[in-house]
């Protein structure tokens, strides 16, 4: 089977603020896979160092066969093209027939309170009832105080504060911030040990995220008691099976799960929705992100319409790619 990858860059339409940084620019992998037939799939690797500290290059050395380091982002990419390629031949959707739309969250950047509040105003109009805004840095809550003013006392608001606090700084904070309402938070701290202390200690449910890679995760932060809800991502747990039963772990353990997004490109974006499709959810999913880029690639995806994401009805992702967008956003290729 032939394989060809393209390295891609998506600009952000603002640069985006979280508690580790800015980003200006989001750089995915993109594999083509073509068999003997002339059959095509594609599938996307979605490393985010600042997030799970896998770099582009790591990944690239693994897809193009330089390295054997097993990274879940480079079985993501092959899992989702092989998928692509079948549904495609067969003519239907990678997922399960289930929701036509998925319930889904504004995501707002850590920026400059008035900015951000503004932002959020926009994305009320257009019909978001969950906003999940990113925390841990100074201004925390002149911002969150911002965002809850702008978005009223109905939609739900949630926080990431992507593991930055210590133990102490997250109960600390957690607590001055709870009087805004909040649904939850994500990943206060680094640890799922560390979350289970901030748990006992504020009354606000704790989410886990970048402690969350697959099924056995799930599975030990129930026995530490360490979370309510666990926040899922194709590229972390490295493909759609291991997301699915990622989720259902959850479910077991009696903990809420939701799927969302490493700031994901079109590809992993419409697999995780289509992922979505099929399984029920009690939360809002973070899968509204493509928005955030200023790149006509992120169009490829429909987008949110009153906080509820279409789910691409295929063939395979159902995206359909020109070659000229392609070549317009690509860094590299082999």
């Amino acid at each position: 089977m032939k394989r060809d990858l393209f390295v891609l860059s998506l600009p952000f339409r603002e640069p985006f603020v979280t508690a580790t940084g800015v980003i200006g620019e989001r750089r995915i992998i993109l594999m083509r896979l073509e068999d003997e037939d002339g059959a095509v799939g594609w599938g996307e690797a979605a490393p985010f160092e600042a997030y799970d500290g896998v770099s582009v290059e790591r990944v690239e050395a693994v897809l193009r066969g330089r390295s054997r380091e097993e990274l879940r982002q480079a079985e993501a990419a092959v899992e989702m093209a092989l998928l692509d390629l079948e549904a495609r031949r067969e003519g239907r959707p990678i997922g399960d027939e289930g929701a036509i739309a998925i319930p889904v969250n504004a995501t707002l950047p850590a920026g400059p309170a008035e900015e951000v509040a503004a932002l959020a105003k926009e994305r009320v109009r257009a019909g978001y009832q969950c906003f999940k805004l990113k925390v841990g840095r100074e201004d925390d809550e002149e911002r969150v105080a911002a965002v809850r003013a702008a978005i009223g006392s109905w939609p739900a608001l949630r926080l990431d504060a992507n593991g930055v606090w210590s133990v102490d700084e997250a109960i600390a904070h957690i607590g001055a911030l709870e009087r805004h309402d909040i649904e939850l938070v994500e990943q206060p701290c680094a640890t799922l040990p560390e979350l289970a202390e901030v748990r006992q200690g504020v009354s606000t449910p704790i989410a886990a995220d970048e402690s969350i890679t697959g099924p056995d995760d799930v599975r030990s932060a129930a026995a530490a008691q360490a979370c309510d809800a666990v926040n899922v991502k194709l590229a972390s747990c490295g493909g759609i099976e291991r997301a699915r039963a990622t989720i259902r772990t959850a479910g077991e353990a009696g903990m809420a799960a939701y799927l969302s997004s490493t700031l994901d490109g079109p590809w992993g974006i419409s697999a995780a929705l289509q992922l979505a499709a099929g399984e029920t959810f009690q939360l809002a999913c973070g899968l509204a992100t493509l928005e955030l880029f200023d790149s006509p690639l992120a169009q490829l995806v429909p987008p949110a319409r009153g906080g509820l994401q279409p789910v691409p009805l295929g063939p395979g992702l159902g995206i359909e790619l020109d070659e000229d967008l392609l070549a317009e956003a690509l860094v590299s290729d082999a």
